[in-house]
């Protein structure tokens, strides 16, 4: 009986302590790059430093669109936040002459408005003229510095279940 004691709190500890250890994970499941990190990333004009770059926060390549003057590079990630599963998409779009690059990131499973509004502090706001910011569903933000434009988007969309948000940040290089 002297043994059962010691036993039953040691299960407990290890019950509450892997517990503990899975649910950690998930706050940092869902991790997205700070402007700093983006803004870098538009500065590559390399789709294969990008390549590199955004495989480390968990993005999977999935398509290439080669277009008039450009060429777009898709990435995706799964992700499930509060028992939610969402997909992330991350676009790299870079001229075909390597003059400039813009990295669209678009998801519905976390607020980028909030994430990035703060770390664009230092950005001139401006007023938006993008085509998203035309459209009455859509809230957007358009920030500029010496050497990138930055429009930050919250799109409210029908979901199945409800109305739910889309947030989209793009950065383009000058």
């Amino acid at each position: 009986m002297k043994a059962f004691l010691p036993t039953i709190c040691l299960m407990f500890l290890t019950v509450f302590s892997s517990q503990a250890q899975t649910n950690a994970p998930a706050a940092n499941a869902n991790p997205f790059p700070t402007i700093s990190t983006l803004t870098t990333w538009a500065s590559f004009n390399s789709q294969q430093q990008f390549d590199v770059a955004i495989r480390a926060v968990g993005f999977k390549f999935e398509v290439k669109e080669p277009g008039e003057g450009s060429t777009a590079y898709t990435y995706i990630r799964k992700v499930t936040v509060n028992e939610v599963n969402y997909t992330d998409r991350i676009v790299y779009r870079i001229t075909n002459n390597n003059s400039a690059s813009i990295i669209s990131l678009v998801t519905a499973s976390t607020d980028l408005v909030s994430l990035y509004t703060p770390q664009l502090a230092s950005f001139k706001n401006n007023n938006c003229k993008t085509e998203m910011s035309k459209d009455k569903n859509t809230t957007c933000s358009c920030y500029e510095s010496a050497n990138f434009a930055i429009d930050l988007c919250d799109e409210r969309v029908k979901l199945t279940m409800g109305d739910g948000n889309k947030y989209f940040v793009s950065v383009a290089k000058k």
